[in-house]
């Protein structure tokens, strides 16, 4: 497969010029590409093609992220409403193998990515029927079969063989890239069976060549051979399209190594084929791709899927059998790339490096991203053989660890497959490297799968967002655009270099060429210590390649370092922010004011959204400008701990052109976060139901203002009510009347705020000082005073009863009375 770093290859023929003399200036926005027909071709020859889609009326161009091909014959057949466009493909002999990634350039876009697949073979087409074992298709060696899978469908092609030589079968199902709208995936499935319909070889899935397979035999004796394709559950559909290679070529699955330098000729033992193994040289590019792969060739007969290579600076380090254990260790230094596979069951690759105290290294195991089928685990010991570090699947499935040496000596690590495989697919490489800075840089989804494409009309601008990965380094990134067309621009505010998410605007000018171009975007940090320290990365764009039912499933996407800027024709309509000319501060909120420029005859909705906001600060995503007028307003509210800074701010514009949406965006504004200008101090106050209440404030002045700020009392509860106060720089308290009715809500509420709207500059700066809470009681009960009852009269006292006198007691009493007498 070519490298993903390519160049623009889009070739236009003379016809181009009459086609765009006659093609009406009619926008037909979002170009949908979803086929081309034949999916492939051989070199040396020319293809006529038919690409289907939708909105593909003013199709100019078809353009190329790899070299090799040309096109020619750009024609929109009439009487189709947009869904054809027919081109003619030229392949030279010398062109690259394997997938060719296209895309549609049109007056006002550019299509999704589908891809063209390059062989060797001849191309012949299926023929139905070829449904009966025993009436299959008769085909000659070296082919290359295209088909379709209808439901339960399977496909037979037979070939006559001779002892001793290699038959070797592979499909492209999945890989062809279909989107299978509303269909299931289409898995296949390849076996070699001889006459009497013994399987000699069959095969679903490989790690080398993901969901299609690939199968090889030599052939035990002479005769007619029978080759099988079908989906692996008997599936099948219209979308179920494949091509089926069928000849002599080699299919090693494991390379060793699986990587070396930029520019290097690599010499590799490549295994895996059923002949056996052999040694090929791999010349590497001098430019490091994203990815790199090697179609192994053997005399006239070329694989049809490359074996990927891992290319970085590290010296190679091939393991030297047997080193099954810490005795045996291949001796390996610090930085290089260990090499090697497990070529059978429970194979355990040791390799020794030597360390000094506090020495910190990271450890990368590349297996699965060079298309291994091993499942990595890597271990770390001492001499001693005790166990430092370990890691399974940190990449997914591949292994990594950062290790740090406890003390001078000798290390060990130890490779192996998790569920104890081998075979000849199981190779890999492990990269020891000191840690250093590393930055990875991608465009971030507009939507769900789709990323965004630099779609420029004239005289206006479009943005996206990228996020910057940085590891073992913090700071400012700043951004670079190699091979931009002439007259566009790009600019990264330097308000957001320093963050994990950046925006980029391109701008053209009014008068730029209508054409496409391919860019390379990079960022690159430089260490403000050491000048000599430059971290460089390419922006990624990840295009999903394979999208599942109701477009929701991920099954692979493919990585890019190059986009495509495409100048389109100059949109109806423009856009622009005001400028503020006031910050919004915390806790404060603020309208933003947009206003669209459109052209005599065009009155359509425009959306309009802030592509990033600022940090701490919120906005609407659901603003209109709607048909008859010329601005709207974007409310914006900033959170009580937003970062008090400055932040460049864009806004996204679309509207709907001819049969299709169209983005813009506005030119870059700047929204100042600050602090509130004033402070409110609440203190906690009650009153009865239906009473006044004077609800006191304290005021800080922290920034001072000129003339008078309205001051509103919000949150008040139900049947309650207060006016709205003017405060200057000088006021230091403010108090509200707030009145109450006898049916105000008892209770405390806590939700009370002070909205404040300062006149700066003509506009508001509109503050929300929260804080206040007021307690409404019931009435104290009334008591009225009450008469004492009457006491009560004391009833008088009885009158005593005579005393009962004894004999003695009345003889003694008359004694005493004549004694009294006689003196």
């Amino acid at each position: 497969m070519p490298g993903f770093n390519a160049r623009l290859m889009a070739l236009k023929c003379l016809c181009t010029l009459a086609l765009l003399s006659c093609l009406t200036s009619v926008h037909a926005a979002d170009p949908d590409l979803t086929r081309i027909t034949p999916y492939g071709g051989q070199t040396g020859q020319e293809v006529a093609v038919v690409l289907n889609g939708d909105r593909l009326d003013d199709s100019i161009e078809i353009i190329s992220y790899d070299p090799g091909l040309q096109f020619s014959d750009f024609t929109v057949p009439e009487g189709k409403n947009g869904k054809e466009f027919h081109a003619k493909i030229t392949i030279p002999q010398d062109c690259p193998l394997g997938a060719h990634r296209l895309r549609i350039r049109t007056k006002s876009g550019l299509s999704r990515v589908i891809a063209f697949f390059v062989g060797q073979a001849p191309v012949v087409d299926e023929k139905e029927p070829n449904t009966d074992f025993y009436a299959p298709q008769a085909i000659t060696t070296d082919v290359t079969m295209h088909g379709r899978i209808d439901s339960e469908d399977v496909d037979y092609f037979t070939l006559d063989c001779k002892k001793g030589e290699r038959l070797s079968v592979e499909v492209e199902g999945l890989r062809l890239g279909t989107y299978f709208l509303g269909s299931n995936f289409f898995d296949p499935y390849v076996a070699i069976l001889n006459a009497d319909r013994f399987e000699l070889a069959a095969c679903d899935d490989h790690a080398l060549t993901r969901q299609d397979g690939f199968v090889s035999v030599i052939i035990p004796e002479d005769g007619k051979y029978v080759v099988e394709v079908r989906d692996s559950s008997y599936g099948g559909h219209g979308a179920a399209l494949y091509r089926l290679h069928i000849g002599q070529f080699p299919r090693p699955t494991g390379t060793v190594p699986a990587g070396g330098k930029p520019g290097e000729l690599l010499n590799v033992k490549m295994y895996g084929d059923i002949a056996g193994p052999f040694d090929a040289q791999v010349q590497l590019p001098t430019q490091v791709p994203l990815e790199y792969s090697y179609f192994a060739r053997q005399g006239n007969h070329v694989s049809p899927t490359g074996n990927r290579f891992w290319i970085s600076p590290l010296e190679n380090v091939i393991e030297t059998e047997p080193n099954e254990s810490r005795e045996q260790a291949t001796v390996m230094s610090v930085p290089s790339a260990a090499n090697g596979i497990l070529l059978s069951d429970e194979d355990i690759d040791y390799f020794k490096f030597t360390m000094t105290k506090d020495q910190e290294v990271d450890i990368d195991v590349i297996a699965r991203r060079v298309r291994s089928a091993m499942d990595s685990v890597i271990n770390v010991y001492d001499a001693n053989g005790r166990r430092l570090a370990g890691d399974d699947d940190r990449k997914r499935p591949d292994s990594y660890l950062r290790f740090k040496a406890p003390a001078d000596g000798e290390y060990f690590f130890q490779v192996q497959d998790q569920l104890g495989k081998g075979g000849a697919d199981f190779h890999y490489r492990v990269e020891v490297t000191p840690v250093v800075p590393k930055m990875t840089i991608t465009a971030n989804e507009e939507v769900r799968y789709v990323q965004p494409d630099i779609e420029l009309p004239q005289g206006r601008r479009v943005a996206f967002l990228a996020s910057i990965q940085r590891e073992n380094f913090g700071g400012a990134v700043k951004f670079l655009a190699e091979n931009l067309p002439a007259g566009v621009t790009m600019e990264c505010p330097e308000s957001w270099s320093a963050t994990g998410v950046v925006p980029l605007m391109f701008t053209a000018q009014e008068n730029v060429e209508l054409g496409s171009q391919f860019t390379r975007i990079l960022g690159q940090w430089q260490n403000p210590g050491n000048a000599e320290q430059v971290v460089t990365a390419p922006l990624e764009q990840h295009h999903m390649r394979i999208r599942g039912q109701n477009q929701n499933d991920y099954v692979w996407e493919e990585a890019f370092d190059q986009i495509p800027v495409a100048i389109t024709e100059k949109t109806p309509f423009d856009v622009e922010i005001i400028q503020p000319k006031v910050p919004i501060v915390r806790s404060g909120v603020m309208n933003l004011k947009v206003v669209a420029k459109k052209d005599e005859g065009f009155d359509e909705d425009i959306s309009v959204v802030i592509l990033q906001n600022a940090p701490g600060v919120n906005s609407s995503r659901s603003v209109k400008i709607p048909k008859g007028q010329t601005e709207a307003l974007i409310p914006l509210n900033a959170a009580g701990n937003a970062p008090i800074q400055e932040s460049a701010i864009t806004v996204t514009a679309t509207a709907r052109v001819g049969n299709g949406n169209i983005s813009i965006n506005t030119p870059f504004a700047m929204l100042r976060v600050a602090e509130p200008y004033v402070e409110f101090k609440y203190v906690n106050t009650a009153v009865e139901q239906g009473q006044v209440l004077q609800f006191p404030i304290e005021i800080v002045q922290k920034t001072p203002f000129e003339g008078t700020a309205k001051v509103r009392l919000i949150g008040l509860p139900a049947k309650t009510a207060t006016e709205e106060k003017e405060i200057t720089k000088e006021t230091t308290e403010l108090v509200f009347p707030v009145t109450t009715e006898a049916e105000a809500p008892v209770g405390e509420h806590k939700n009370l705020f002070c909205q404040l709207i300062i006149i700066e500059n003509g506009e508001e700066i509109s503050h929300n000082l929260g804080g206040g809470r007021m307690r409404i009681n019931k009435p104290a009960p009334i008591v009225v005073p009450q008469k004492a009852p009457p006491k009560p009269e004391e009833p008088k006292p009885e009158e005593p009863k005579p005393k009962v006198l004894s004999r003695l007691e009345m003889l003694r009493q008359q004694q005493e009375a004549i004694r009294n007498q006689q003196n």
